[in-house]
């Protein structure tokens, strides 16, 4: 269409310019020194026309000249890039397709001609993770990190998500906390230090870093709250297990209330109040807990403590019946309870009572024990047999 245009315009202007010099030529005189030019108006006009044409058209071919290195320079590489495209895109789907040694020379081949190398260093380090190959890995991470500015934290992502995915958890710590000081605010940084720091039970850090996931909305208040407690039971359960006792104090006392009111919370700090002799506050914790809620571990925790007013103990544990009459956990706590205060009979009666709803072998011992009290020797040795026997065996339940 615009080539008709400038045709008809053309042929417009032609025709006009033969009317004009067939109505009236009009007069033109050239001279110069001896020299002198004589012609018609339309002529002389058509000529200037022309000449200016021809001189624009010969400046323009020079300037294109002078300019066809570059303009070649740039088209090369335009192509250059143009490849280095289709193969980003050619190694990313042979990467998703599982072919990770032909993805890794693909992406290579034409990282220095892209105008994203990043993204091909960062393609070709997860196709050598895929071929257990680090040391090649790290390298691209690196040439990842050298040929692109202000890609820190992106590599540095890539890296710990990569040595994560490895099982390299020291240097995936190591990556993520120095992210963390890089970018302190980073959320996904933080989630990737969180869930590390779980896996590595590393509860204390946990803890520090849950007000900036709060913050940042990485997760919401319910996660938080329920991460803070993991991170608490964490460490008392590490604490006990160490025998710090000096450690679980503090974590407890820390604690908000709420929190200490859960049987989660509980059942670690009871074990070690158990452990350290402090009996009398493990009973308090245990009879507050029981008022409202109930627990089978801390029922049978509190079969395990034989100090105390016994009798009273029997008979908070008896008032507990009313709605757990055929709990074996309050039914062996109940003979333990009753062996300890030498109440033999009732003691083989709870027993009994708990064996009839799961046998377990440390109630078999109990009930031995309260046997041979009564000098039924044979019995005892029968009954030792039975709860040996069944201890062999793997245990279900709580304990």
């Amino acid at each position: 269409m615009k080539v008709l245009i400038i045709v008809a315009l053309a042929l417009v202007l032609g025709a006009a310019f033969i009317w004009a010099a067939d109505f009236e030529p009009g007069f033109a005189l050239l001279q110069y020194g001896n020299w002198s030019l004589e012609t018609s108006l339309v002529v002389l006009s058509t000529a200037f026309i022309f000449l200016l044409v021809a001189g624009y058209l010969l400046l323009r071919s020079v300037v294109l000249v002078k300019q066809s290195p570059k303009r070649l320079s740039a088209w090369k590489q335009n192509q250059r890039h143009k490849r280095a495209s289709q193969a980003l895109t050619r190694g990313l789907i042979t990467l998703e397709e599982g072919r990770w040694a032909e993805a890794e020379r693909v992406l290579l081949r034409h990282a220095n001609n892209s105008e994203t190398p990043l993204l091909h260093y960062l393609a070709a380090a997860r196709a050598a993770q895929k071929q257990h190959a680090p040391d090649r890995r790290d390298n691209y991470l690196r040439l990842a990190h050298e040929t692109t500015d202000g890609a820190d934290i992106a590599v540095g992502v890539v890296q710990a998500e990569l040595q994560l995915s490895a099982g390299q958890k020291e240097q995936a710590l190591a990556t993520l906390q120095h992210l963390r000081e890089v970018a302190p605010k980073h959320p996904y940084v933080l989630q990737l230090l969180q869930t590390l720091y779980q896996d590595m039970d590393q509860w204390q850090e946990v803890q520090s870093v849950l007000p900036d996931l709060r913050k940042r909305h990485v997760l919401e208040t319910a996660e938080v709250r329920a991460l803070d407690q993991e991170a608490a039971v964490g460490q008392l359960e590490l604490a006990l297990s160490r025998q710090e006792w000096s450690k679980m104090a503090r974590v407890w006392e820390k604690s908000p209330a709420r929190m200490r009111q859960t049987e989660a919370m509980l059942r670690p700090y009871v074990a070690g109040l158990i452990k350290q002799g402090e009996q009398e506050q493990a009973i308090e914790l245990i009879e507050q807990f029981l008022r409202k809620n109930w627990s089978d571990q801390l029922v049978y925790q509190y079969g395990q403590i034989a100090q105390g007013d016994l009798l009273k103990r029997l008979a908070i544990a008896e008032k507990w019946l009313k709605d757990k009459k055929d709990n074996p956990w309050l039914l062996l706590t109940l003979g333990r309870l009753a062996k300890a205060s030498e109440l033999w009979k009732k003691a083989e009666e709870y027993l009994h009572a708990s064996l009839e709803q799961g046998a377990r072998g440390e109630t078999y011992q109990a009930l031995a024990e309260v046997q041979l009290a009564e000098g039924r020797h044979d019995a005892a040795a029968e009954t030792y047999k039975i709860g040996l026997n069944l201890m062999l065996r793997p245990v279900d339940g709580a304990k």
